[in-house]
């Protein structure tokens, strides 16, 4: 199957919406924060986790379900009822339940969470002051701190290198606020509705994670955007990290296309035809399929082409790495 509709053809998932508050969906100003939680793992904690959130007083929080809702949600949209849950009706990926949280909400900054992580208390007046600076900064992610279940500080930052032409991309635990960041590690982090919803979000049609993520955020920094850590936010799993597939597979060719085979030449992006035979030749597709790819991914950067503001290469150039 031909995975070109995803540069185009926003897949439309249908879902509905229970509980919230009808005020908030109808009110003039925009709140400043939306905790976004993601569902994972174990039901057996949920309700001790929302009470927890809730009782943060953060911001507003928006659940995304689905598509095999639990027989708990009624009941507990009865005793949250400031809670709202976004019922996805088919399956859906990770980048693809957040794209449709974050265009749901109103609120200026939506932080992505887990509800098998926990985050860590800090003081009211330190956490409405970062997320001022991250507003007024027009940061588009803020990754936090991770923190495993066993208390280790987990390597968050993503750097990339090209060893022999090829994209490495090497995990580190930073030692400096504000050290940029290739994504956001397991989606996490406080994210600029306004920036995001301009970066396209992620690419919902890439079923693996790994390249969804990178894809995601090697567009928002080839575009020019910021994806920077903030280890004053801390976050915890309560349950072992779950390993992810980074073989090259379906997604990794549309990663390689609308990114790694781009080049910048000082005013735009530009996908050389030079490069269709070789991506032919090398892709797993048929061959007029395989055609096909290349030249409706040629088209989407061409609609974006002045988005661009450099190419991998020169990206990782000029990446500051921390000492």
């Amino acid at each position: 199957m031909s995975t070109t509709a995803s540069i185009f053809k926003k897949r439309k998932i249908p879902y509905t919406v229970i509980g919230g508050s009808k005020v908030d969906r109808i009110r003039k100003q925009q709140p400043l924060l939306t905790v976004l939680l993601l569902n994972r793992g174990s039901r057996f904690y949920r309700r001790e986790k929302l009470a927890q959130l809730q009782g943060a007083g953060i911001g507003d929080i928006v659940c995304v379900e689905g598509p095999r809702i639990s027989h708990d949600i009624e009941p507990l949209s009865k005793e949250f009822p400031q809670i709202r849950f976004l019922l996805l009706q088919q399956q859906a990926t990770t980048g693809e339940g957040i794209n449709i949280g974050i265009e749901e909400t109103r609120a200026r900054l939506v932080f992505v969470l887990w509800s098998d992580m926990e985050l860590q208390s800090m003081p009211p007046e330190d956490w409405l002051g970062l997320l001022k600076r991250i507003e007024q900064q027009q940061i588009l992610c803020c990754a936090p701190r991770m923190i495993s279940c066993s208390g280790q500080h987990l390597p968050e930052v993503q750097l990339p290198a090209l060893i022999k032409g090829k994209l490495k991309v090497i995990p580190r635990k930073p030692e400096q606020e504000e050290t940029a960041s290739l994504f956001p590690f397991d989606y996490c982090g406080v994210y600029h509705r306004k920036r995001f919803l301009l970066s396209g979000g992620y690419d919902a049609w890439m079923a693996n994670p790994y390249w969804q993520k990178l894809d995601f955020g090697m567009r928002c920094h080839l575009w020019g955007e910021r994806i920077l850590y903030r280890g004053k936010v801390a976050v915890r799993y309560s349950d072992d990290i779950v390993t992810e597939d980074s073989s090259a597979d379906a997604s990794y060719k549309l990663f390689y296309l609308k990114n790694m085979a781009v080049r910048f030449d000082g005013e735009m992006g530009i996908l050389p035809s030079a490069k269709r035979f070789a991506y032919c030749l090398r892709s797993d597709s048929p061959w007029l399929e395989a055609r096909n790819e290349f030249r409706e991914v040629q088209k989407w950067v061409h609609q974006n082409r002045y988005r661009f503001k450099s190419d991998v290469p020169g990206l990782i150039n000029h990446w500051e790495i921390p000492e």
